[in-house]
């Protein structure tokens, strides 16, 4: 299942993007992790099939927002500049 978001500005860690150059792909388990448990220490929750902006605090980027989707029974997707999207047909 996939959500059709309106154009406009989308975030990506400290910057926002054109939706025209950003690609949905799936989040590194790593920063899976570290975005679940941010969602718990600020009481945002992540709720499946709506995206949700999450902002969260990363020792690498300070403070990182992220656009996320995450659909029943598949891994959690984010927002990404089209770059960082590796393996899209």
């Amino acid at each position: 299942m996939k959500t059709d978001l309106p154009d406009g500005d989308y975030p990506f860690i400290d910057r926002t993007f054109p939706l025209s150059e950003l690609a949905m792909i799936e989040v590194p388990p790593d920063l899976e992790r570290l975005l679940k448990d941010q969602a718990e220490q600020t009481g945002n929750p992540i709720l499946r099939n709506e995206p949700v902006q999450l902002n969260c605090l990363t020792e690498q980027y300070g403070d990182a927002t992220f656009l996320i989707w995450w659909p029943e029974g598949e891994r959690m997707h984010m927002l990404a500049p089209k770059q960082s999207a590796k393996g899209l047909a």
